[in-house]
């Protein structure tokens, strides 16, 4: 089926005017994306921009076709004919919120540069770091388990003693448990790995139903999702909740550590041209009050580097 065909089925099928056999094949491909499982809003309405994006490469979709029920049924047939990752990207996303599916939640973000706290309805406190994002069930005072969802990005709890009701912060990748302590979890998606970091208390840091690490103060485990590799290492437990007061340590902090922080304070994209520069594992102190400007400064001094500067693009050299 060529992309024009695939426009004219798309667009017949959302006016009602295709036959009996079209309108079985494009269930039948639905079918065979969607697995029976529904997605949450908030998961919904991620896949739905994917799908979007996914669409707008193939097909112009017509501009009367408005509804979620038809973008998913055209994505179900672009999917197929052009690539498999949306699928995958469903699949991910379906496997980390098993059991949660069909739950309303609460979602609350940051933007960039932006830390938030959160009051939570047993009187824990989350502070929200910058590009962060989690879900909290609207039934959350009522369950056994108080559950919160960190999507994306980094997370520090103080979490309300209630040994009943063991709290839990679920990641993509790991889930922390606890009854009542404070700690760090970052886990955002770039860097491919999560880890957690506790300043009071004791937790259970878990991945895939298998324990990863128990952590006590001023233990954190760092954990490699391409590899499965769990390390555990005693450090400051406060550098690693220093965010929260609008200053970001970094210790032996990869290059994408880095950018990542920057991208996160001041919306950039930093790369380099310098090997040295890529591959140094860096100490730093970053004020989020300073400039730009003056937090580059700092950076190129560890090497002398310059650096250049377009729209939101900073390269070093």
């Amino acid at each position: 089926m060529t992309p024009a065909e695939l426009k004219d089925l798309l667009d017949r099928y959302a006016r009602n005017e295709v036959t009996d056999d079209e309108k079985q094949l494009v269930d039948d491909w639905y079918a065979s994306y969607h697995d029976g499982q529904e997605l949450s809003a908030v998961d919904e309405e991620r896949l739905k921009q994917e799908i979007r994006a996914g669409i707008n490469k193939t097909v112009k979709t017509p501009a009367r076709i408005r509804t979620i029920k038809i973008m998913r049924y055209a994505a179900a047939v672009t999917v197929l004919l052009v690539s498999v990752s949306l699928f995958i990207r469903k699949k991910s996303i379906t496997q980390f919120t098993t059991n949660a599916d069909s739950r309303h939640f609460t979602s609350i973000k940051t933007k960039t540069g932006e830390v938030k706290k959160v009051k939570l309805p047993d009187g824990s406190s989350v502070w929200l770091n910058a590009k962060s994002e989690i879900r909290i069930s609207d039934d959350f005072q009522a369950e056994q388990q108080r559950y919160v969802y960190l999507d994306e990005g980094e997370a520090f709890f103080e979490v309300t003693k209630n040994p009943q009701r063991p709290f839990l912060v679920k990641t993509p990748h790991v889930t922390t448990k606890v009854l009542g302590t404070s700690f760090n979890v970052k886990a955002y998606g770039s860097l491919k790995k999560a880890s957690v970091t506790v300043r009071t208390g004791k937790v259970q840091v878990n991945s895939n139903k298998k324990l990863l690490a128990t952590l006590t103060p001023n233990m954190q485990v760092n954990y490699d999702v391409d590899s499965g590799i769990a390390n555990i290492t005693t450090v400051d437990a406060s550098i690693a909740r220093a965010w929260t007061t609008g200053k970001i340590i970094l210790s032996n902090a990869t290059f994408s550590e880095l950018a990542l922080a920057l991208q996160n304070t001041y919306n950039i994209k930093l790369s380099s041209t310098n090997e040295a520069t890529i591959n140094y594992q860096y100490n730093l102190k970053i004020n989020t009050q300073h400039t730009l400007d003056e937090t580059l400064r700092i950076i190129c001094s560890v090497h002398q580097n310059h650096y250049r500067r377009t729209d939101n693009e900073v390269i070093l050299y």
